[in-house]
């Protein structure tokens, strides 16, 4: 029963293939844990998205009332202080570790051709991870982050020609208010975190198209091996996101 089900749905959506290739893939120079950066923004970003969810359920995007639902959740909710803390401390440590991953990714030259698309998305991946963090810094409509947003939103509002009109719609108006929260809100919740998915996901079309970057070789650094994906770096990936995750949890 389960078996011809299977090769049904392996029959219509090729899932089994896609899931050997990945798993059985070669790793030029075997596998290393500074290969790790990629499955662990992976991890961060699946974490946020569920995380985010829960916390949109308790939410309400008002001006007056986005604080007072921020505050029955860190206080009333049981595991809402938590749940928030995960989401905020995970935030901050996605830039690292798109940091990391841009470092890794000029250390081993994979933004030379044919992988320059990787890298200018990786640049993209930033920049719409500072933006999430961004619009997510006013939700709780407190000093703290309306303080925070009026400097940021004062530093778009001098760029040449645009800055005033960008800052004007950016915050619905001229003064901060309920249409500057739920826009902010959309855009936190709902543009930029779909833009990044998008992009994560061409990023990683890219990369199976162009296969991984070539480890330049050492003399003594064995970058001539290879290996699969298969079990041991997959290992590493795993080792490294519960790392991550206990860190978040510790914070």
């Amino acid at each position: 029963m389960i078996r011809p089900l299977l090769a049904w749905v392996e029959d219509r959506t090729g899932l089994g293939k896609l899931c050997r290739e990945t798993l059985y893939e070669r790793i030029p120079g075997g596998p290393r844990w500074r290969y790790v950066w990629g499955s662990t923004i992976v991890f961060a970003i699946a974490v946020q998205c569920v995380t985010g969810a829960f916390l949109w359920m308790a939410y309400s995007p008002g001006a007056s009332s986005a604080w007072e639902s921020v505050f029955h959740l860190q206080n009333a909710v049981p595991g809402g202080a938590l749940l928030r803390g995960i989401h905020r401390w995970m935030a901050d440590i996605m830039v690292l570790l798109l940091l990391f991953h841009l470092v890794q990714m000029v250390i081993d030259g994979a933004y030379r051709a044919p992988r320059e698309f990787n890298f200018w998305l990786s640049l993209v991946m930033m920049g719409l991870v500072l933006a999430i963090a961004r619009t997510g810094y006013m939700l709780p409509w407190d000093q703290e982050g309306l303080g925070g947003t009026k400097v940021a939103m004062g530093y778009v509002g001098v760029m040449p020609v645009v800055g005033e009109a960008m800052q004007s719609v950016a915050i619905g108006g001229s003064e901060y208010g309920n249409a500057s929260l739920t826009r902010f809100f959309a855009l936190h919740a709902g543009f930029l975190p779909v833009a990044l998915v998008l992009v994560m996901a061409f990023n990683f079309y890219l990369g199976r198209r162009h296969g991984r970057a070539v480890v330049k070789a050492r003399a003594g650094s064995g970058a001539e091996a290879t290996g699969s994906f298969w079990p041991d770096q997959l290992l590493r990936n795993l080792i490294a996101c519960l790392a991550l995750l206990a860190a978040v949890l510790f914070f």
